[in-house]
């Protein structure tokens, strides 16, 4: 075999080998974080979640006031990366895309920082909002969706 093809055969297996290696370190895309966090009154309900993917599963989880629940992951090689949780308050229940590489969530996009971006989501009794900062501790929140309904 000639050094051309010896290059794109060794290129074509590393992408191989990037697409069906979903737990690998090494990854081409950017990195990504998804936080959510509790932000309802005091003295009620827990937030109840139930969060997923077309491949990841991640299960019940039962937040109290302030407690946060995030993961970790890398879009998609195509870009076909989408999250979207199912939240329980009381006798509220929502379901809300938290992710989605199409849609680009703009306030996610702008949190960027050297190991890819994150993305930030405040439940509150209202509805639910979506950082509009690169900082952890955001102090400035916008409405994306109401308990009920399509959207803000």
């Amino acid at each position: 075999m000639g050094s051309y093809s010896t290059k794109l055969l060794s290129l074509f297996l590393v992408l191989l080998f990037h697409l069906s290696c979903v737990k690998c370190k090494f990854h081409f895309t950017k990195g990504m974080e998804v936080h959510i966090t509790n932000g309802l009154p005091n003295n009620t309900n827990p937030l109840e979640l139930f969060c997923q993917s077309k491949d990841t599963d991640f299960g019940y989880h039962k937040l109290n006031i302030g407690e946060e629940f995030y993961w970790k992951f890398h879009n998609h090689f195509f870009g076909k990366t989408l999250y979207w949780c199912r939240f329980y308050w009381g006798n509220l229940v929502r379901s809300i895309t938290v992710y989605d590489d199409h849609e680009k969530f703009p306030n996610c996009e702008k949190q960027i920082t050297l190991r890819g971006s994150k993305c930030y989501w405040l439940v509150k009794d209202d509805g639910f909002y979506n950082c509009k900062q690169s900082e952890e501790n955001c102090s400035d929140w916008e409405k994306s969706y109401n308990w009920q309904g399509d959207s803000a």
